[in-house]
């Protein structure tokens, strides 16, 4: 078994995979306040933006990969504290690549498709960045610090959603919230992007590790659609009021943080190195729905300690 090691697991991608990879791997589960609780997990909680900490915890864990997931997310908080974003998203980045290559352990670097400003795409590997906002400039700062102290490591642009193990919902979870309600819920019809089920995610990055990527890799959905195209899919496959789905601009939401209107991401590259197609939206919101049912949600937050 290989020994994994999952920083922000108590985040969406982070659950997952502790859930996806515990009974495949030696999963060693990193989060900072959030306790987790699982028999099959070794559960640590640390700040790894503190001095020395990535370098301790991995001196015993010895992991032989890292997947490192933890980040400032919150695009409103990160434009209100620039200098906790850059803390969390660049400076603790290059901590744990720092870390992971003096172990001697792989590492996957999870970083957006935020960091291009929206008027192009689909956007290639090959294409400059040119980020909008603190969150986005502060993610690609840690691309950066990653792949100087870790040249190895494979750092993924990406986009997902999926269930949570924690009551924060995504922008899916969210839709799906507020047609349950009978509430009317919005959606952009000016910001395009390209989704990833979280648990394709998990499945996919698993493939990529056995293949050896490195550098800066694309890891789309395979469609480009709108946020408010993405909230119809999702009421039709849980057979909610589609009606309640409205169409609205960005521009109208009143958010501080800039939003790049389309951050569709090319991914042949990354379903060239896997050897298949990525996964088609509907399908994904299918599998979403299938997810649910099968009482996946319950089985994140059994993860979480009481």
């Amino acid at each position: 078994m290989t020994r994994v090691l999952v920083t922000g697991a108590s985040g969406l991608l982070g659950a997952n995979l502790v859930l996806g990879w515990l009974e495949k791997h030696e999963v060693t589960a990193v989060t900072h306040t959030i306790r987790l609780a699982h028999p099959m997990v070794a559960a640590q909680q640390a700040d790894l933006s503190a001095p020395g900490e990535a370098r301790r915890l991995f001196r015993n864990a010895r992991p032989d990969t890292v997947i490192h997931c933890a980040a400032a997310t919150d695009l409103e908080a990160c434009e209100r504290d620039p200098s906790t974003a850059f803390r969390l998203n660049a400076e603790m980045a290059e901590a744990v690549a720092r870390a992971a290559s003096d172990a001697g352990a792989g590492l996957v670097h999870i970083s957006t498709d935020a960091v291009f400003d929206g008027q192009g795409g689909p956007y290639g590997e090959d294409d400059a960045p040119a980020p909008l906002n603190i969150y986005a400039q502060s993610k690609l700062a840690g691309e950066a610090a990653v792949q100087r102290a870790h040249p190895d490591a494979l750092v993924l642009r990406t986009n997902f959603f999926g269930w949570n193990a924690r009551p924060k919902v995504n922008l899916a979870e969210w839709f799906l919230e507020m047609l349950r309600a009978g509430r009317e819920a919005p959606g952009f019809t000016d910001v395009l992007f390209s989704p990833l089920l979280v648990n394709d995610m998990v499945e996919l990055v698993e493939k990529l590790l056995a293949s050896k990527a490195n550098g800066i890799l694309h890891l789309p959905g395979k469609d480009c659609l709108s946020k408010y195209e993405f909230g119809r899919l999702l009421a039709e496959a849980f057979e909610l009021d589609i009606q309640k789905v409205t169409p609205t601009d960005s521009r109208r939401s009143g958010l501080a943080a800039r939003r790049p209107s389309r951050t569709c991401l090319d991914g042949s590259r990354a379903a060239s190195i896997l050897g298949e197609a990525l996964p088609p939206i509907g399908e994904s919101v299918r599998k979403f729905h299938q997810l649910g049912l099968s009482g996946h949600p319950a089985r994140l937050r059994a993860l979480i300690a009481a």
